[in-house]
């Protein structure tokens, strides 16, 4: 398979232990950790589309 491809899966995990890292400080009490919780989860869910749309423009 191409870089480009292995790159998109490797950004798709990553993306996900941050989301899964926001969940986890968003649970906790408010504050600092809980406000960047949210930022992660937010900028990993922006990053995912933008992330296969240039995979699949790459393979297309």
């Amino acid at each position: 398979m191409a870089a480009p491809i292995w790159i998109g899966i490797a950004g798709t995990v990553l993306a996900l232990a941050f989301i899964g890292n926001g969940v986890r400080n968003v649970m906790g009490p408010e504050g600092h950790a809980a406000n960047a919780g949210r930022l992660h989860i937010f900028m990993a869910v922006i990053f995912l589309p933008i992330l296969w749309l240039v995979v699949l423009r790459s393979v297309l």
